[in-house]
C-alpha cells in the first residue's frame, strides 16, 4: 500500500494479508510436492536391473536424498541473504523457477545415481529460497501475535504437497507404467510451479506498495510497539567484509563466525567424501577442491583473527600465532600424510591461539582501530538458538517424508501403491498440527503471557508429543495386533508428524520475534542450513541402518523412531540455554 494514497475502495479493516498467506501456502505446497516425488520412486529405483528397475541400493538412495538435503542446506544462507537484498517478490519467484526447471530435468537423466545426484542437488539449490522468503513475508505482513498462526497455515502446505505427491506419483506409475511414469511424475509436478508464478506476480507486493491494502490493516500490521523505530534511533553498525583486515571483531562475532567456518569446512569434506568415496584424499580433483576451500577458509579466519586482536587494541600481526601453526599443519599433512599424527601438534597450537584471541572482550569505546564492530548475525545467541532448534528437528521431518513409504513396505509388506492412503493420512493429520500449533501461543498471549514465554511454553508442550513415537514398533507388531498393527503404527506416526509441524510453525516465528524484519531472511537461511545439515545426517543414518539390518528392518526403524522421539526435547533445552529470556535484537 502506498501509505500516502490508501485504496479508497478497501474496507476499513481489510484482510488482504491472509491472501498473501494463501500464496505462501501454495508455494510451499508446490515446494514439497516436487520434493516428495523421489520418496515414492524409491521402490522402483531400488528394484534390480533384471526386474526392470534401476538396481540401486538403500545407500544409493540415501546418498541421493542426502545430497539434495546438503545442497539445500548449503544454499539457504546465501538464499536468505539474497532475499534480504532483492526482496521477497523477486527472491521467491527466482527460487521457484530454478527448482521447477531442475525438477522437470530430473525426468531426463536416466538411471545413473551420479546424474540424479547432480540434478537433484541443483533442484535443492532452488528449493532453498522458499522458507527464507516465506518467513520474511510473514514478518512483513503480520503483527507478532498472528505470525505463528500465519506460519502454521503456510507451513501446512508442506503436508498438502506431500499428500498430493502421495496420490499423484503412484497414479503416474500405474497409468503410464513404471518406465514412463517416473518421468511423468517429475514433469507434471515441476510444471505446476509456473502456474503459481502468474498469481504471485499479479497479487503480491510489500505492504508499503500494495494497492489492495486498507490504511487500517496497514496500521494493524505495524502495530507492534517493540518494532516501532524511534526517531532518534542510532543507525545500525555496518557489517564487515569477511575477508577485510580493517576494523574490529567483537568476541561474540569472532566465536560465531569461527564456529560457522569450521562447521562448513567439515560439511564440505563430509559431502565430498560421499561423492568420491574412501579415497577422497588421494583423488586429484577433490584435493584441488579441498585446497581452494582451505585457502578461502584460511583467508577468512586470518582476517577474523586480525580484527579480533585489533578489537583488543593489539597489533593485528599477533594473528601470526594462529597462521603459522595452521600452515605448519598443512605442510606436515602434505609431506607425511594423515597417517603420521605429528600434524596434531601445530593443530593444537592453532586451537590454543584461537582460545587466547577469543578469551576476553575488547574495549567498548573507540580506540586507534576505530569504533567497536558489530556482533553480526553469528554473534548473537538468538541466531544459534534457532540454529540448534532446526539442526535437531528438521531431519526428523525429512525422515518422515523420504522414508515413511519404505517403512510401510518393509514393516507391513505393502506394495508401493498400498502406501498411498496411509501416507496421505499422516500428512493430512500433520496439517492440523501445523495450524493448531500456531494458535497455541496466540491463546497464551491473549491471557497475558509475554510473547517469548508463550512461544517457548507452547514449544515445550509440543516437544513432549513426539515421545509417543517410541511406541511405533510396539503397536506395529503384526504378531501382536494382526491387521490392525498398521493402523496403530500409522496413528502413532501421525502424532509425531503433527507435533513436528506444530513445533516448526513456532520455531520459525522465533526469528521474527527476536530479529528486525530486515534480517529475517538471513537468519532463516542460517537456520534452514542447520536443518539441512540435520537432514543429511538423518538420511545417512537411515540408509546405513536399513542396509545394516537388511534382514531385520524392524530393528533399523526402532532405532530411527527413538531418534525421532527425543530430538525435540533436546532441541528445546538447547534453545532455552542459549536464550533464557526474550532479548530482541535492535542494532542490525
Amino acid at each position: 500500500m502506498n501509505s500516502r494514497n490508501p485504496s479508497p475502495s478497501a474496507a476499513a479493516r481489510s484482510n488482504y494479508r491472509w491472501i498473501i498467506c494463501a500464496l505462501l501456502f501454495f508455494s510451499t505446497t508446490v515446494n514439497y510436492m516436487d520434493r516428495q516425488v523421489i520418496s515414492y520412486l524409491k521402490e522402483y529405483f531400488c528394484t534390480p536391473l533384471e526386474a526392470g528397475g534401476f538396481g540401486w541400493s538403500n545407500t544409493d538412495f540415501s546418498h541421493l536424498t542426502a545430497f539434495f538435503t546438503g545442497f539445500y542446506a548449503g544454499m539457504t544462507i546465501l538464499a536468505g541473504w539474497v532475499i534480504d537484498k532483492i526482496g521477497t517478490k523477486m527472491g521467491l519467484a527466482l527460487s521457484l523457477i530454478i527448482w521447477s526447471v531442475f525438477g522437470i530435468l530430473n525426468a531426463f537423466v536416466g538411471r545413473l545415481v551420479a546424474m540424479h545426484v547432480m540434478v537433484r542437488s541443483a533442484f535443492g539449490i532452488g528449493e532453498a529460497g522458499n522458507f527464507p522468503a516465506s518467513i520474511k513475508t510473514v514478518a512483513e505482513w503480520f503483527p507478532k501475535r498472528e505470525r505463528a498462526l500465519a506460519t502454521g497455515i503456510f507451513n501446512s502446505g508442506s503436508n498438502f504437497g506431500a499428500m498430493i505427491a502421495a496420490l499423484l506419483v503412484p497414479w503416474c506409475l500405474t497409468f503410464f507404467g513404471a518406465e514412463k511414469g517416473w518421468k511423468m511424475a517429475f514433469i507434471i509436478t515441476g510444471a505446476v510451479g509456473f502456474i503459481w508464478l502468474i498469481f504471485w506476480f499479479w497479487l503480491y507486493d510489500t505492504p508499503a506498495k500494495s494497492k489492495h491494502l486498507s490504511k487500517a490493516e496497514y496500521d494493524y500490521i505495524h502495530s507492534d510497539k517493540d518494532e516501532a523505530q524511534p526517531p532518534d534511533k542510532k543507525p545500525a553498525k555496518r557489517g564487515v567484509n569477511l575477508f577485510s583486515f580493517a576494523g574490529r571483531a567483537p568476541r561474540a562475532a569472532f566465536w560465531g563466525t569461527t564456529i560457522m567456518i569450521h562447521i562448513l569446512c567439515v560439511f564440505i569434506y563430509f559431502i565430498t567424501e560421499k561423492i568420491v568415496g574412501a579415497d577422497v584424499l588421494r583423488n586429484k580433483p577433490s584435493l584441488i577442491f579441498f585446497g581452494v576451500t582451505a585457502v578461502v577458509a584460511m583467508a577468512a579466519s586470518l582476517a577474523l583473527h586480525v580484527r579480533r586482536w585489533q578489537d583488543l587494541n593489539q597489533s593485528g600481526w599477533l594473528a601470526a600465532t594462529y597462521l603459522v601453526p595452521v600452515l605448519a599443519a598443512f605442510g606436515l599433512v602434505i609431506a607425511l600424510g594423515f597417517e603420521n599424527h605429528i600434524y596434531l601438534i601445530p593443530v593444537g597450537l592453532a586451537v590454543l591461539a584461537m582460545i587466547v584471541a577469543g578469551a576476553k572482550a575488547g574495549p567498548s569505546g573507540p580506540h586507534r582501530f576505530g569504533e567497536a564492530g558489530s556482533a553480526g548475525l553469528l554473534g548473537y545467541p538468538q541466531t544459534w538458538s534457532f540454529f540448534v532448534g532446526k539442526l535437531m528437528t528438521d531431519g526428523i521431518w525429512w525422515f518422515y517424508l523420504f522414508w515413511l513409504p519404505d517403512y510401510l513396505v518393509k514393516q507391513f509388506h505393502m506394495g508401493i501403491h498400498e502406501t498411498m492412503w496411509p501416507t496421505f493420512i499422516v500428512y493430512g493429520v500433520a496439517i492440523v498440527g501445523s495450524v493448531y500449533g500456531g494458535s497455541i501461543p496466540m491463546t497464551l498471549m491473549k491471557r497475558g503471557m509475554p510473547v517469548y514465554r508463550a512461544r517457548m511454553t507452547a514449544m515445550f508442550l509440543i516437544a513432549l508429543c513426539p515421545l509417543a513415537v517410541l511406541t511405533t514398533q510396539y503397536f506395529g507388531n503384526v504378531e501382536r495386533f494382526g491387521d490392525m498393527a498398521k493402523v496403530y503404527a500409522v496413528m502413532v506416526i501421525c502424532i509425531g508428524a503433527a507435533a513436528h509441524q506444530a513445533w516448526s510453525a513456532n520455531l520459525f516465528t522465533t526469528v521474527s520475534d527476536m530479529f528486525p524484519k530486515a534480517a529475517v531472511g538471513s537468519v532463516t537461511g542460517i537456520g534452514a542450513m542447520a536443518g539441512g545439515l540435520g537432514g543429511v545426517i538423518v538420511q545417512l543414518i537411515a540408509g546405513t541402518l536399513t542396509d545394516t539390518y537388511k534382514a531385520t528392518p524392524q530393528t533399523a526403524y526402532l532405532i530411527m523412531f527413538m531418534i525421532c522421539a527425543g530430538s525435540y526435547l533436546i532441541a528445546w533445552a538447547g534453545m532455552k540455554i542459549l536464550v533464557p529470556r526474550h532479548k530482541p535484537i535492535t542494532d542490525l
